[in-house]
C-alpha cells in the first residue's frame, strides 16, 4: 500500500464521525429510551379501539427491517422507501374508510385535519384511529431501526424524536411520555458527543445536569393548546363538576370536585328531563372520547325511530354559555345564531350565547311503553354495535364477570332490563361524594371493585363500561338535571347542576337514558352549597324568580311532575326521578323491587350518606383533611428533582460557596475551642473584605492584609478581629470573651453588609 493510500485511509476513520459508530454504542440507550416514548403512546391509542397485536407485529417488523437494511442500502434510498411506505399506509387507510366519509375529503377538509392534529386533536377522534396507527406507526420506527443500524444515533433520535412531539401536539402523549423523549434525546446526542472515556469523566457531571435541566423544563413548560402534556408541580386548585363535564370533544375524569351555585339557564318546557348537551363514544379507561365531525343544522333532524312527543323548549341563557341544553332528541333550533349537530345527534353552537339571548329547540321526547322496551329486538345496527360497545383492551375481565353476575341475580334477560338491574345495583351498592381520590388504572374497574363512593362521572362510567362488557350499546351523556322549579314550566338551572348519566340504544326505539348515581344525597349536596352561597352574599345564584324570600319548588320536592316524564321506563333524570320517588328513603334493593321500574314504577335510590357536616365538605368539595391532601407522587418526584437541580446547578457554578461566604457570618454558630472561633472568625471576616475591598494576596501576612485594606476604608472594628487571631495563632493565648468579641464583631459587619436589615443594625 503507497502512504499516499495509508494516510487516507487513517483520514477516512477519523473523519468518519457518527457514521462508522457501531449499532451498541451507549447512545443507542438514549434512541430506545425516545423510540419507547412514542411506540408507548400508539399503543395506549391501539388499546383504546384495538389492534395492539396486530401494530406490534408489523412495527417490529419493520425495526427489523430497517436494521437489516443499514449495511446494505443509502440513506437516499431508505428515505425513499420510508416515503413509499408512508404513502402506502396513507392510501391503504383512505380505502379503509367507508365510502360515504370519503366523498367528504376535499383539500381543503384534510388540510384542517392536519391543523386540528397539531393543535389537540386527539388520534382517538380520527376515523378507524386503529387503521391510521397500522398505516403511520411502521414509518418512522424503520427510520429509527435504519439510521441507529448505521451508527446515526443523533439522527435516529431525532426522527423518534419528531413522531413523539406530533403525538404531544395531538394531546396524546402524556407529561411523563414528553419527559421521557427529553430524556432520551439528551442520552443519545449528549453520549455521542461524549464519545471517548476521557470526554465522558471530563464532562459527566456537566452532561448530567443538562439532562436534569431540560426535564425539569419539560415537566414545567407547556406550549401545547389543550395538550396532555400539562405542567407538572402547579395547584390550579379543584375544578368544578361542570367545568369537568364541558371539555369539549375529550372528558377526562378528575379526582376531588366541586359545585358553581351561579345561575347559567332559565328554561322553559311543557317536560321535565336531564337537558342534553352532549355524548361522548370512545371510553379510553381514564375518560371519553368524541369522534366524527360537526355538520351545519339544515332544516329539521330525524328524531326518535319509536314513538315520540314533540315539544319546544325555550333557553335563555343567564350567562355566556358554550353549550345548549335541551331534552333528548332535539331536531331543530331558531335564535342565537348557527348551530351545528355531531354524529351523535347532539346540538353544539357555533358561537357561544350571550347574556340574555334565548334560542328555541325543539324535541322529540322518547314516548315508548315499557314493555315494548323490556321486549325490543337486539338486531342492532351495525355501526351502532361497533361504535358503542367499544372498550379498551385492558378492561379487567372482572368488570364483565361482575356484571355477569348482577344480572344473573336480577333473572335480567333483556338488555333494557339488564341496564335496569346494574342502575339498580350502583345506586344501592356506593355513596355519593365529591371528595373522592382519582384512581390509577381503568375508573370502572377501579370504583366497580377499589371504591365505595363517587360522584356521577364515575357512576356513569363504570355503568357504560359494565353494559357495554355486555355488549350492549351504550353511551356516556353530559348535560344539566331539570334544576330548581321555579313555575309550572319553568326551571332555573344552576353550574351545580352539571350531570352525567348513561343511554342505551334500543332498536325501533332509539337512546334510553338511565341515571344511576343516587340522586338523595346528590340533592343534599347541592342544596348545601346553594345555602353557603346565598348566606355568604355571593352574586348572581338566584334570578328574579328563584330568589329565596319565594318559596321555590325543586327538583327534589316537586311531586306535580307530569306521569309521562317516565313513560319510557328509563328516564331516570333528575325531573323524572327525584319528582317520583326518586328520595332519599327509597328501596334501590336487587331483584324485582331493584327493577320495579320495569312495570312502570321508579327504583329506588341509596340512603343517604351525605347528612351534617359531611355534606358540606362535599359540597364544597373540600379536602376533607386538617393538612389539605398530600401531592400525588407524580408532583412530589417533579419538585424532588427541582430540588436536587438547584443544589447541583448551585454547587456547580460555585453560587453555593458564594452565598456561604456571604451568609455564612451572619448565621449563628455552636461555640467551640476560643482559638478556633477566632480563627474562624478571621476566616469569614477575610471573605467579608475579599468581596468588598480585595482578596487577601498569597504570602500577605494576617497583620499587613487588614492594614491594607484599613487604607481602603475598612471598619476600624476589623483590627479587633484582626487582633484576636494574631494572639489564638502566635501566641496561643486567647481568652474566650476575646474570641466572643470577635465573633460579635464579624456578624455585625456581615449584617451591616444586607441590603435590608443593614439600615436596622448601623
Amino acid at each position: 500500500m503507497s502512504p499516499d493510500s495509508s494516510v487516507r485511509a487513517r483520514l477516512s476513520q477519523s473523519g468518519s464521525g457518527e457514521g462508522d459508530r457501531r449499532p451498541t454504542d451507549p447512545a443507542v440507550v438514549g434512541v430506545a429510551v425516545v423510540a419507547a416514548a412514542y411506540l408507548a403512546v400508539f399503543f395506549e391509542v391501539t388499546n383504546v379501539v384495538g389492534g395492539t397485536g396486530r401494530t406490534a407485529a408489523v412495527v417490529a417488523l419493520a425495526g427489523v427491517g430497517g436494521v437489516a437494511l443499514a449495511r446494505a442500502v443509502g440513506e437516499r434510498t431508505a428515505l425513499w422507501l420510508a416515503g413509499l411506505l408512508f404513502a402506502a399506509g396513507l392510501a391503504g387507510y383512505f380505502l379503509a374508510i367507508p365510502a360515504s366519509q370519503r366523498a367528504l375529503f376535499t383539500v381543503r377538509s384534510v388540510a384542517l385535519d392536519l391543523l386540528a392534529l397539531s393543535t389537540g386533536l386527539s388520534v382517538l377522534r380520527l376515523a378507524l384511529a386503529d387503521v391510521w396507527v397500522l398505516a403511520v406507526a411502521p414509518v418512522p420506527t424503520f427510520l429509527v431501526g435504519y439510521f441507529a443500524g448505521r451508527g446515526r444515533h443523533v439522527a435516529a433520535a431525532t426522527v423518534a424524536g419528531g413522531t413523539l412531539g406530533f403525538l404531544v401536539l395531538t394531546g396524546d402523549a402524556g407529561t411523563g411520555a414528553a419527559v421521557a423523549g427529553v430524556v432520551g434525546l439528551a442520552l443519545a446526542v449528549g453520549l455521542s458527543t461524549l464519545s471517548t472515556p476521557s470526554r465522558r469523566r471530563g464532562h459527566a457531571g456537566t452532561f448530567a445536569l443538562v439532562v436534569a435541566a431540560m426535564v425539569v423544563a419539560s415537566a414545567t413548560v407547556t406550549v401545547i393548546p389543550a395538550g396532555a402534556a400539562a405542567p407538572l408541580g402547579l395547584d390550579r386548585g379543584t375544578t368544578t363538576l361542570e367545568s369537568s363535564l364541558s371539555g369539549d370533544d375529550e372528558l377526562e375524569v378528575v379526582g376531588s370536585t366541586r359545585l358553581s351555585p351561579e345561575v347559567r339557564y332559565t328554561i322553559e318546557s311543557p317536560v321535565e328531563r336531564n337537558w342534553h348537551t352532549g355524548a361522548y363514544d370512545t371510553y379510553t379507561g381514564d375518560g371519553w372520547v368524541r369522534s366524527g365531525d360537526r355538520s351545519a343544522v339544515n332544516g329539521t333532524l330525524s328524531g326518535p325511530p319509536g314513538e315520540a312527543e314533540a315539544i319546544d323548549v325555550t333557553i335563555t341563557a343567564e350567562t355566556e354559555s358554550s353549550a345548549l341544553p335541551a331534552p333528548w332528541k332535539p331536531v331543530a333550533a331558531s335564535g342565537g345564531g348557527a348551530v351545528e349537530v355531531d354524529e351523535r345527534g347532539s346540538l353544539r353552537l357555533a358561537e357561544p350565547l350571550e347574556a340574555g339571548e334565548t334560542v328555541t329547540v325543539e324535541s322529540r321526547v322518547l314516548d315508548a311503553d315499557p314493555a315494548a322496551l323490556r321486549n325490543a329486538s337486539t338486531d342492532y345496527p351495525a355501526a351502532i354495535e361497533e361504535r358503542y360497545t367499544q372498550l379498551p383492551e385492558s378492561t379487567p375481565d372482572r368488570v364483565g364477570e361482575r356484571t355477569e353476575e348482577i344480572v344473573a341475580a336480577a333473572d335480567a334477560v333483556s338488555p333494557y332490563e339488564q341496564a335496569a338491574a346494574v342502575e339498580a345495583y350502583l345506586r344501592s351498592e356506593y355513596d355519593y361524594s365529591l371528595t373522592v381520590e382519582r384512581p390509577e388504572g381503568d375508573v370502572a374497574d377501579a370504583f366497580l371493585f377499589e371504591m365505595d363512593a363517587g360522584y356521577c362521572v364515575y357512576f356513569a362510567t363504570t355503568m357504560a363500561a359494565m353494559l357495554r362488557s355486555q355488549g350492549i350499546p351504550t353511551r356516556m351523556e353530559t348535560g344539566y338535571t331539570s334544576g330548581e322549579r321555579v313555575g309550572d314550566d319553568e326551571y332555573v338551572v344552576r353550574g351545580q347542576n352539571a350531570h352525567a348519566w348513561v343511554s342505551i340504544y334500543v332498536p325501533d326505539h332509539g337512546w334510553v337514558a338511565f341515571d344511576p348515581t343516587p340522586s338523595g344525597p346528590r340533592d343534599e349536596a347541592r342544596d348545601t352549597r346553594l345555602a353557603e352561597a346565598r348566606a355568604d352574599g355571593a352574586e348572581d345564584v338566584d334570578t328574579e324568580a328563584s330568589a329565596p324570600d319565594r318559596t321555590p319548588e325543586t327538583d327534589a320536592d316537586s311531586d306535580e311532575t307530569d306521569p309521562e316524564a317516565t313513560d319510557d321506563g328509563a328516564q331516570t333524570t333528575e325531573g323524572a326521578n327525584d319528582s317520583t320517588a326518586g328520595n332519599a328513603s327509597g328501596g334501590g334493593t336487587l331483584g324485582p323491587g331493584g327493577i320495579a321500574r320495569l312495570d312502570g314504577t321508579q327504583t329506588g335510590t341509596a340512603p343517604s350518606t351525605a347528612t351534617g357536616p359531611a355534606a358540606g365538605s362535599e359540597a364544597s368539595g373540600s379536602d376533607g383533611g386538617p393538612l389539605g391532601s398530600l401531592p400525588d407522587p407524580e408532583t412530589a418526584l417533579y419538585w424532588l428533582l427541582v430540588a436536587g437541580l438547584g443544589v447541583a446547578g448551585a454547587r456547580r457554578t460555585g453560587l453555593a460557596g458564594r452565598a456561604s461566604r456571604r451568609i455564612g457570618p451572619v448565621l449563628p454558630r455552636r461555640r467551640g475551642d476560643p482559638k478556633a472561633d477566632a480563627e474562624r472568625a478571621f476566616a469569614d471576616l477575610e471573605r467579608l473584605l475579599a468581596g468588598r475591598y480585595r482578596e487577601r494576596r498569597p504570602g500577605e501576612t494576617p497583620r499587613r492584609y487588614v492594614d491594607a485594606v484599613r487604607t481602603l476604608g475598612a471598619d476600624e472594628r476589623v483590627e479587633t478581629v484582626a487582633a484576636a487571631y494574631e494572639r489564638a495563632a502566635y501566641a496561643e493565648s486567647v481568652t474566650r470573651d476575646e474570641a466572643d468579641a470577635a465573633r460579635r464583631t464579624v456578624r455585625r459587619l456581615a449584617l451591616e453588609r444586607l441590603p435590608l436589615i443593614g439600615r436596622f443594625v448601623r
